[in-house]
């Protein structure tokens, strides 16, 4: 899944945001930076997000995870910032 942005919500839980491939599957994921691994995050759903736009974009949906993330270490415009399951 590529991540559009990381958005913590707690100490103990953080959104992650971006397009998954399909269904998202609770465990142990792999977020990426530039292809290495530089967290492994417990996935435990999915959050729901309200539709705010009128076009036919599909909406990025948001994988809640428990973990800390530090989101100043990503830069989205640059770095290929992914989430995988954990293998």
């Amino acid at each position: 899944m590529r991540v559009l942005d990381i958005i913590q919500i707690s100490p103990q839980e953080v959104f992650i945001v971006g397009y998954p491939d399909g269904p998202v599957v609770p465990g142990p994921w792999e977020l990426r930076l530039n292809g290495e691994t530089v967290a492994v995050l417990e996935a435990t759903g999915e959050a729901q997000l309200e539709a705010q736009t009128k076009g036919k974009l599909a909406l990025p949906r948001a994988v809640v995870c428990r973990g800390q993330v530090e989101r100043k270490r990503f830069d989205f415009t640059r770095d290929e910032v992914t989430l995988e399951p954990a293998s």
